[in-house]
């Protein structure tokens, strides 16, 4: 009887220490960032600066105090180009008792944190004591080298980087809820990105499907513009993009997600359908998250010609055909026609200084337009 009183008793206080918890929610919890701006802190006053990261600690059971309660934050980096490994940059202890539910952020943590305090939700203001800002185990050459290229760069290098939270106090037990303490963010160099195919030069492609492609690293969040290029229209590939887009169909004025894909097959997606004949141009963005807004990176913007299977229509051919109409292209080039084999452009100069395709069919808009007049014309 007495060993069934004692194992009973064992069962129930190790039942009753079990639910002694403390609850930690994020309010926020660290984002999946591509870049840390440091232009974006204030670290003489935490206080301005964005947050980051906000967690709430209860105890489970709403008895209070809970003393001795620690929280620790931890960042940890691995860095490259610095040659660091497992480089702890920050650690910070705090200790304290928790007189009621408390809420704790990123713009709490700095060197006046003593000082200025934390108020819990019951109004009570929180001794925290002495806050332990353990150093960091970078030598002198290291932290130089980190301090110049985050001062250049104005954000953290490039690296993995590991953010650690520890909650703590005796006879309880952390409950994180809904998100991870340990977490780990990939900081990048964003690249330029490049378009592959249609590639530049208005190339042409004998289908109205074409699958868009492209590369880069870095910020892998997409997005696609593709609009019809009229030079009787448009004085520019620029210009064309800012009219009315054949994808997003219909036209919202905005880039079109693909999310983390490097291409766009057409024929998967709404629409408007490309026509045999016409020019497009087309562009992609991409979006790198930082702790300020959005930043975006475009690509240049190319374009391309859809042509009938077979048809060996140069581009600057086509670009006449475009500024001059079918009819008129037809008896000028056409069969017997005066300027018959000619169409190839690839050395036209003005003043001196070649001109490009997309520069030659801007140049035909404005000789259309009266802007120009032409004196005099040289073939070989």
């Amino acid at each position: 009887m007495k060993k069934l009183l004692y194992l009973t008793l064992t069962l129930l206080i190790a039942t009753i220490s079990y639910g002694q918890n403390i609850v930690v929610t994020a309010q926020p919890d660290l984002a999946d960032w591509d870049i840390i701006y440091l232009t974006d802190f204030d670290f003489d006053d935490g206080q301005n600066n964005p947050l980051i990261f906000g967690y709430r600690l209860a105890a489970s059971d709403d008895q209070y105090p809970v003393d001795d309660v620690s929280i620790s934050f931890s960042m940890q980096a691995n860095i490259p180009s610095l040659d660091l490994t497992n480089a702890v940059l920050l650690d910070v202890q705090l200790e304290f008792t928790l007189e009621a539910p408390i809420f704790i952020t990123n713009r709490d943590l700095d060197q006046n944190i003593a000082e200025r305090g934390i108020t819990d939700e019951e109004g009570n203001q929180i001794d925290l004591g002495s806050p332990r800002f353990n150093p960091t185990d970078l030598t002198e050459d290291q932290k130089t080298s980190l301090i110049n290229t985050v001062m250049s760069l104005g954000s953290m290098p490039a690296g993995n980087y590991s953010f650690n939270l520890s909650v703590s106090a005796p006879n309880y037990q952390p409950d994180y809820v809904g998100f991870s303490p340990n977490k780990q963010v990939s900081i990048v160099a964003p690249a330029n990105i490049d378009l592959i195919f249609p590639s530049l030069g208005y190339e042409f492609v004998s289908d109205t499907y074409p699958v868009f492609e492209w590369n880069s690293s870095g910020c892998d969040n997409y997005f696609i513009r593709i609009c019809e290029y009229n030079p009787i229209q448009h004085s520019s590939p620029e210009d064309a993009m800012q009219s009315e887009s054949s994808f997003p169909y219909p036209d919202d004025g905005t880039f079109v997600s693909v999310e983390s894909a490097t291409q766009l097959d057409y024929s998967t997606v709404n629409g408007r359908p490309l026509e045999v004949g016409k020019a497009y141009a087309w562009q992609i963005k991409k979006v790198c998250s930082t702790t300020g807004n959005d930043q975006e990176i475009f690509s240049e913007i190319y374009g391309f010609t859809i042509s009938e299977a077979g048809q060996t229509i140069t581009p600057c051919q086509q670009q006449l055909r475009n500024v001059l109409g079918d009819s008129q292209y037809n008896v000028l080039f056409g069969t017997n026609g005066p300027l018959e084999g000619y169409g190839e452009c690839a050395e036209i100069t003005l003043d001196g200084e070649n001109l490009n395709s997309t520069d030659f069919g801007a140049l035909l808009v404005q000789l259309m337009s009266g802007a120009f007049e032409i004196e005099s014309i040289t073939t070989q």
